[in-house]
C-alpha cells in the first residue's frame, strides 16, 4: 500500500494529511543521516549524530553522554577533538555544530545548550520553540568566544611555564626534605 492509497483508505481531513506527509517525509531524513557507509566505524555501530564525514550537520545535535568520533581519520578534526574533551568534562545540555566546529576553552563545568523547553513556549508552537533554541545557541556563543591559533599557544606556554615551575618546586622540597634527614 502506497502513501496516497493510506490517506484515502482512512479518510484524513488536509490537516491529518499534512501531519502524515510530514512525519513521512521526517523519517526519510533521519534514516538518510543514520550515517555515512563509507566510513568503517559506522559500519560498526558508531552513531555519532555529528559526524565528520557527513555534508550537512547543521540540523544535527550531540550530547557528551554520546560517543564522540572515533575514527583516526578524523583525529584532528576540531569537531571529533572537542566532542572528546566536552566528553571528558561529562558536559550537560546538547551541542549543535557551529558549536563544536570550532576554538573555544572546555574547562569543568562547561555546558551545552538546555534542551527543556517551557511550557509557555510550547504553547506557542514549533516557531516559537526553534527560536527558543536559535536564541540559546546564539547565547552560547557569544559567552563562549572562539580563540585564536595565537591564544591557544600562548595558553599552553603559560601552563608549560606553570608546569615547569612545579616541578622545580617539588624538586627543591625533595632536596630539602632530604638534608634535613
Amino acid at each position: 500500500m502506497n502513501l496516497d492509497s493510506f490517506i484515502e483508505s482512512e479518510e484524513l481531513n488536509d490537516k491529518e494529511v499534512k501531519k502524515v506527509k510530514e512525519y513521512i517525509e521526517s523519517l526519510k531524513k533521519s534514516k538518510e543521516k543514520q550515517g555515512n557507509e563509507e566510513c568503517p566505524y559506522w559500519k560498526r555501530g558508531c552513531n555519532d549524530q555529528i559526524c565528520p564525514m557527513l555534508k550537512d550537520n547543521s540540523k544535527y545535535i550531540w550530547y557528551s553522554d554520546e560517543d564522540p568520533c572515533n575514527n583516526p581519520e578524523y583525529k584532528d578534526n576540531i569537531i571529533a577533538i572537542n566532542q572528546k574533551k566536552l566528553k571528558k568534562k561529562n558536559a550537560k545540555g546538547y551541542f549543535t555544530y557551529n558549536m563544536l566546529n570550532r576554538n573555544f576553552i572546555i574547562k569543568r563545568g562547561i555546558e551545552g545548550i538546555d534542551p527543556d523547553v517551557p511550557d509557555s513556549v510550547e504553547s506557542k508552537g514549533q516557531k516559537a520553540i526553534d527560536k527558543l533554541y536559535r536564541d540559546r545557541e546564539e547565547s552560547w556563543l557569544n559567552s563562549h568566544p572562539e580563540i585564536s591559533d595565537k591564544q591557544i599557544e600562548k595558553n599552553r606556554n603559560l601552563a608549560m611555564k606553570g608546569s615547569e615551575a612545579l616541578k622545580r618546586y617539588m624538586e627543591g622540597k625533595n632536596n630539602a626534605d632530604i638534608l634535613h634527614l
